[in-house]
């Protein structure tokens, strides 16, 4: 179908509004492609060059011998979002767009970890959770429900979470669990964060007031509403849910954010003393924050990704739980993605490590996102998906993987301090 003149001016608008994001000059970027589809940019650009119209550095982009500038701030420090970032999420987006099913969802394993493996309950079914984060990929690109080339996409994902919030505001299908709904009322959350729909936000106020009401005497969160019990891999996504919603204008009571913010303190693993020192007992991990709060809890490293940004998005940003936290994930990072690397450990770990990372910023930022960045694009199918054997599918690493190169366009509002 050929595109209209008014779609035509909508893609050049979102296409400068991409360059600018990035510190371009439209104008530059017109001149670029001028001069390449006329077969002259090494001529003309030395010509330019010795005239003072083209600085050294636009003729090296023009023949191709240097790379991208890099642009600033986006979460701290210097680094760049390249091409190539943007290819690789160009790819996962339009492999999302493939899958989706014309009901608006997109499919994947729903099952349950068990140790290392994971288990199906039902294969290849409509999945609240996958169905939420591939949304949030496109958003997080910049793609809004109902506007530019995914538009329809975006709107019909959000339509399918919306029509699938129960009247108590749990967000299920399949037998999906709280991690799922939490995930569902993100994408709402952000969604009426940046278009104000009210049919959204009638969605969103049932499905954060369950979230509200199934908090324990913990503090935290658990598989399924009004659990007694609670672990940090679930409660930091209802934290980040709650967030979420809060930005865009939806009560949360503060008594919450602080009983959540008690807990996951209540989660960080403290030293013992052994013959005369303070150390941490590797045996059941070296990690900061533990699944649960008990002395045999699991501490790794996608659990200390998930306490860390519990405080981040919580509004605590100075604290000494979150430097041990980051400086053991700097340290473990690579271990970790090398070992887990097409596991859903890898996806999940890494989801809340690159919240984790932009928030502090800085040179931690910068070093984590260019290794991630870089092995993210190396695992990347030619048909732009990303396989995760081990866990929901590949509909699910897709998304996060998505997601996670698309951090530093900083569209999202749930990213921003």
């Amino acid at each position: 179908m050929t595109p209209t003149n008014m779609q035509k001016r909508l893609g050049m608008q979102k296409r400068l509004g991409m360059q600018k994001r990035l510190g371009m000059d439209p104008s530059w970027i017109r001149r670029r492609k001028f001069l390449k589809a006329k077969g002259l940019s090494c001529f003309l650009g030395g010509f330019l060059l010795s005239l003072g119209f083209l600085s050294s550095s636009c003729l090296a982009q023009l023949q191709g011998t240097e790379k991208p500038s890099p642009v600033r701030a986006i979460g701290g420090g210097n680094w760049e979002v390249t091409r190539e970032i943007q290819e690789a999420t160009d790819a996962g987006l339009a492999y999302l767009a493939k899958t989706q099913n014309p009901e608006g969802y997109w499919t994947g394993h729903v099952g349950y970890k068990i140790n290392n493996s994971y288990q199906p309950t039902m294969r290849d079914s409509a999945h609240i959770g996958v169905t939420a984060l591939a949304a949030m990929a496109y958003m997080a690109c910049g793609e809004l429900p109902r506007k530019g080339k995914y538009g329809k996409v975006v709107a019909r994902a959000i339509d399918f979470l919306a029509a699938h919030t129960e009247e108590n505001g749990y967000i299920t299908l399949n037998g999906t669990r709280m991690y799922s709904h939490a995930f569902a009322t993100l994408a709402l959350a952000e969604v009426y964060g940046m278009t104000r729909d009210r049919r959204v936000r009638k969605a969103l106020q049932r499905s954060i007031d369950l979230i509200i009401q199934s908090q324990n005497r913990e503090g935290g969160w658990r598989y399924k509403p009004f659990a007694q019990q609670s672990d940090i891999s679930i409660t930091v996504c209802q934290v980040m849910a709650l967030r979420a919603a809060r930005n865009s204008g939806i009560r949360v009571p503060k008594a919450v954010i602080e009983k959540a913010v008690r807990y996951v303190r209540g989660s960080a693993r403290q030293p013992r003393s052994f013959r005369g020192q303070r150390r941490f007992s590797p045996r059941f991990g070296t990690g900061v924050f533990a699944y649960q709060r008990r002395a045999e809890a699991r501490a790794t490293f996608p659990l200390t990704a998930a306490g860390v940004t519990i405080l981040y998005g919580a509004g605590v940003y100075n604290d000494p739980l979150i430097s041990r936290g980051l400086s053991y994930m700097s340290s473990e990072v690579r271990r970790f993605n090398n070992r887990w690397a097409g596991h859903y450990f890898f996806f999940y770990g890494n989801y809340y490590a690159v919240q984790a990372f932009f928030f502090a910023g800085g040179r931690r930022w910068k070093k984590y996102f260019d290794g991630v960045q870089r092995l993210l694009r190396g695992m990347q199918e030619p048909d732009g998906s990303w396989s995760c054997d081990i866990g929901p599918g590949s509909n699910f690493g897709t998304a996060v993987a998505t997601l996670i190169l698309a951090i530093p366009y900083r569209y999202l509002p749930i990213i921003q301090r």
